[in-house]
């Protein structure tokens, strides 16, 4: 079998040729006690139509490979497949071994400057984000792309990269990292990217408070060791699985000291598209209360 056949694989046919039995179900999926670790209850999610599984008691999840690497202990994709075939007792063939990936400049002739481009502007207003407080917090960042010119809203992280929004480009300038606004407080709000920021700024949810903003889940593990000084964390993420997965890594490092926000906007994906639905030009003008 091949890698994209491997994929395709059931979870659940998986988990049952290693002796594992589903304890349980839900409207998505089936309960497991998680393969790799003891447990008490079980904590183990798979969704057999997704055909991915999420652990809830570690905040780990993903496909067949990335349950095979918790399994064997490893990381590299091709001791998972091994470990795949070895235990379904399948042919694999031997999958392409891409050469390394050599990372070159993307962007070039980088110039930031105070925002006022006015299709940044609107863009920004359709998304019902207050002029000032954008150009309190973002600059306009104009750059080359490939030989053509762009524009974009920039928000600056730690170490002076930009995540980069406009209208038709979702992107960000190396190096990639936090924001972290150390306000001296208590407590913490984190966001996972700066337009939900902007938005809890609209609506005065930062008062009093500093802030983390991930600008992309992926950067957690740099947020963690900036959280511990404080004694309460209020999460603002998205209502998704990786929203949920990142919630999860928060609360098993800090524990009762972290407060799921997110339950306040239950349908919608994030705050800022709250915020749109909350906008006085929506005829639907209920307003969330935190």
């Amino acid at each position: 079998m091949n890698i994209d056949e491997i994929k395709k694989i059931s979870l659940v046919d998986f988990l049952n040729q290693l002796g594992y039995k589903p304890v349980g179900r839900d409207s998505k999926g089936l309960w497991f006690y998680a393969p790799y670790r003891g447990e008490r209850k079980p904590s183990f999610h798979v969704n057999p139509r997704k055909n991915v599984w999420f652990d809830f008691g570690t905040g780990a999840g993903g496909d067949i490979f990335t349950l095979a690497g918790e399994m064997s202990g490893s990381t590299d994709f091709l001791r998972q497949a091994d470990f795949i075939a070895e235990k379904m007792r399948l042919p694999v063939a031997q999958p392409f071994k891409p050469t390394q990936f050599k990372e070159e400049p993307t962007f070039e002739n980088i110039r930031v400057s105070r925002l006022t481009a006015p299709s940044l502007l609107k863009y920004l207003t359709d998304r019902s984000i207050p002029v000032e407080i954008a150009q309190r917090y973002c600059v306009q960042v104009d750059y080359q792309l490939h030989g053509k010119s762009y524009y974009a809203i920039g928000f600056e992280n730690n170490t002076g990269g930009y995540e980069l929004r406009n209208p038709f480009f979702k992107g960000s300038t190396p190096p990639k990292h936090i924001t972290h606004y150390d306000r001296d407080h208590t407590r913490c709000n984190v966001f996972e990217g700066f337009m939900d920021f902007l938005s809890a700024e609209k609506l005065r949810f930062n008062d009093l408070c500093d802030v983390v903003v991930l600008n992309s889940v992926s950067n957690i593990h740099k947020a963690l060791p900036m959280l511990t000084q404080y004694s309460l964390i209020a999460c603002y993420l998205d209502n998704d699985d990786a929203g949920r997965m990142t919630l999860s890594k928060i609360k098993k490092e800090y524990g009762d000291k972290v407060v799921d926000f997110s339950r306040h906007y239950p349908d919608h994906k994030d705050l800022n598209e709250n915020l749109m639905w909350m906008c006085p030009k929506k005829t639907n003008k209920n307003k969330l209360k935190l």
